[in-house]
């Protein structure tokens, strides 16, 4: 007994021995781990609430960061995805969103602009499931139905097109880009009177873009407002290009006929 207690002691005093001669870590080891830890976090609330306020650039860098440190962070998918879609990159746009579907497959934002990207790639058919979907899980959301309304003009269904974006248009009342792509999808289905409504109100918008004043140049030389249609033109070209377009329209109308009969040529 006595020589079993003996034993006991000494190895409980081995075991104090090692520990006391155990080194506490340096300070560049703690430096080195403190890295290491922010490197794999994610970035505070604060600092994503403030990306927003940076440059287009800045933004990507900082969401492509966070992507990488986790694919599986929902906000940083769906920013990363918006983002490079704004810098034309419509691929990757579909590529991040869809990824992160497989994880939040019922989340309105992700379907949305992953169907944005697929339009952008000239993928219409396949961005109306995702759209579709979107649409009934945030059914007030009108971009989403501007979306739609594109992706099926790009696949030639106008009709369903332009139920889509009246839909918009309710939602959204005299926005330029939603009148001015309902003035477009009028004209290719060959009613330029329709679709020139719905660009003048386009263009007599504040903030109407540069592209609908173009399109309404278009439909009204098509129409044969030739004078009209330059002046148009010129506030956003140079005189020659204007003219130049003006012209080039022109030329197919060399007598008046049937706005269908032009549209077939």
């Amino acid at each position: 007994m006595r020589i079993a207690s003996h034993l006991r002691y000494a190895m409980l005093g081995t075991a104090l021995v090692l520990s006391a001669c155990a080194t506490a870590p340096s300070d560049e080891e703690d430096a080195l781990k403190a890295d290491l830890q922010r490197e794999i976090a994610p970035q505070t609330r604060e600092a994503r609430a403030t990306i927003a306020r940076q440059d287009v650039l800045t933004q990507a860098a900082f969401w492509a960061k966070e992507y990488d440190k986790n694919p599986g962070d929902r906000e940083a998918a769906l920013e990363l995805a918006r983002i490079v879609r704004i810098l034309g990159n419509p691929e990757r746009a579909a590529e991040v969103a869809s990824q992160a579907l497989t994880l939040y497959p019922k989340d309105a934002d992700l379907l949305l602009v992953a169907g944005q990207a697929l339009i952008e790639n000239a993928r219409g058919a396949r961005a109306i499931d995702f759209l579709q979907s979107a649409s009934v899980l945030a059914p007030g959301n009108w971009r989403t139905h501007l979306a739609l309304g594109v992706a099926y003009d790009q696949i030639s269904k106008p009709v369903r097109a332009r139920a889509a974006f009246n839909h918009a248009l309710a939602l959204q009342p005299n926005n330029p880009g939603i009148l001015s792509n309902l003035g477009l999808n009028y004209a290719s289905d060959g009613d330029p009177a329709m679709a020139e409504r719905y660009l003048r109100q386009a263009v007599a918008h504040p903030q109407a873009p540069i592209q609908a004043r173009q399109n309404l140049a278009l439909v009204l030389a098509l129409q044969g407002k030739f004078d009209e249609a330059n002046a148009l033109a010129a506030e956003d070209l140079s005189i020659e290009m204007a003219s130049q377009n003006v012209d080039y329209v022109r030329s197919m109308v060399v007598r008046p006929r049937r706005w269908e009969s032009l549209r077939n040529e």
